[in-house]
């Protein structure tokens, strides 16, 4: 029976399990933090006597063997539990008895549940920066391969201008480590303790919180106790948000593969393990992976949208924040998913050079042409008309020199400085 319940006639399986929710499925990827949380609370409540020294011991005992339980598959969280908090005083009060139902003493399950997921959250990001770091040096390494191959730029779908295959891998590999600067970031503003603010309004008690957010490894406290449940929703709406980013790389790399795959560019091959074939169609090769990874932001976009409706409400907890769980749960995993497939699908890549130098015609050279004459003295408006008006036969045999090209751009790469980002970076992970 639920411990606010005053009878047990109050049980009803249809409302319990609308009110419950998916908490059971999501818990089980927070029952280790929400346990981690347990022992530091349990150190709190010794420090101002609510337990003595051997309760507190017994209880952290207890805690640390329903951890290697639950790791060891011996311990279950099943549907008779409401969630894991529930299932974890259950365990404690029939392992200790009496001494096992202290352990709520001065605190929610609204504080509970956020410092479970705050932990949780801060072990998602390091895995998923940690991936972001390898993404970063698969692309640069390949950048520094094709540094000077020749690659068709294009623009609007359109050709443009010559450009490198070092220029296109370098994009994502600079991309990937501003990505991990945006997560840590974010990974650092919400690394903050929001246990011993309870419901919301405190306890009446004299809880040292400093002792929980150091041995829970926080920043800081999260200080005033309101805030604390306002803030629910609005930090995982933060993180998700960090997350799109790295996905948006993802969208936009699938889809200039998608087109450098097909026939009629074959400028790019993959490995075959990445594509699939038709059921009907005996010719088709289908790169699926790189579909179904342009696909996924939308799923990051969808509970980007759910949570951020979801979190119009007042000041305080409602029971809608339940729901919060879901959308961080299911972001964190669809990010995870996704991004572990890059590094060895980037080092598949084969460069087809013969393809690429095809595609480079002397159109495409007209713009180095319009800056050959502006180094001689022509304004670059005249060189413009002049160029593309064809008014001088010569300029279509003058060699085109790229010895002063700008920084960063297809003949310039300066993947040095990117490596460099890239090695302080790893160091600091």
């Amino acid at each position: 029976m639920k411990i606010w319940k005053q009878s047990s006639k109050d049980k009803n399986s249809i409302i319990d399990n609308f009110l419950s929710g998916e908490d059971i499925v999501l818990d089980q990827e927070l029952f280790l933090y929400d346990i981690e949380a347990s022992i530091a609370h349990a150190n709190e409540l010794q420090h101002i006597n609510i337990l003595n020294k051997s309760e507190t011991k017994k209880i952290i005992s207890a805690l640390k063997k329903l951890a290697k339980l639950f790791q060891a598959k011996k311990f279950k969280l099943t549907s008779k539990y409401e969630d894991c908090h529930s299932a974890i005083e259950d365990f404690l009060t029939k392992e200790l008895g009496s001494v096992g139902k202290k352990i709520h003493t001065g605190r929610s399950r609204n504080d509970q549940v956020m410092v479970a997921m705050r932990l949780y959250t801060r072990a998602k990001l390091d895995e998923i920066q940690s991936i972001n770091l390898q993404i970063a040096k698969s692309f640069l390494d390949k950048a520094e391969k094709h540094s000077s191959d020749p690659m068709p730029g294009y623009t609007h779908l359109q050709r443009a201008m010559p450009s490198t295959w070092g220029l296109w891998f370098g994009a994502f590999a600079e991309s990937f480590l501003d990505n991990i600067d945006l997560i840590s970031s974010t990974q650092s503003w919400v690394n903050v303790n929001p246990l011993g603010t309870a419901a919301g309004y405190g306890v009446n008690l004299p809880i040292k919180r400093e002792l929980s957010t150091k041995e829970l490894g926080f920043k800081r406290k999260q200080l005033n106790s309101l805030y604390v449940q306002n803030s629910r929703g609005k930090f995982e709406l933060e993180l998700i948000g960090s997350l799109k980013q790295p996905m948006l790389d993802v969208r936009k790399f699938a889809w200039d593969m998608s087109i450098f795959l097909a026939q009629e560019f074959n400028l790019l091959s993959i490995a075959s393990k990445y594509s699939t074939g038709s059921s009907i169609m005996p010719n088709k090769s289908n790169p699926d992976v790189i579909e179904i990874m342009r696909a996924k932001y939308a799923e990051i976009a969808g509970h980007y949208s759910e949570l951020e409706n979801l979190i119009s409400l007042p000041s305080g907890y409602h029971r809608d924040l339940q729901l919060t769980k879901r959308s961080l749960i299911y972001s964190t995993h669809c990010v995870t998913k996704t991004l572990s497939l890059l590094p060895d699908l980037i080092k598949s890549i084969k460069v087809n050079t013969q393809r690429s130098n095809e595609f480079i015609d002397l159109d495409m050279l007209m713009t180095d042409r319009a800056y050959n004459l502006v180094q001689s003295g022509v304004p670059f408006r005249e060189a413009y008309v002049k160029v593309k008006s064809h008014q001088d036969p010569q300029l279509i045999t003058q060699p085109i020199l790229r010895n002063n090209s700008s920084s960063g751009s297809a003949y310039n790469l300066e993947l040095k400085t990117i490596k460099l980002r890239l090695q302080k970076l790893t160091k600091t992970k």
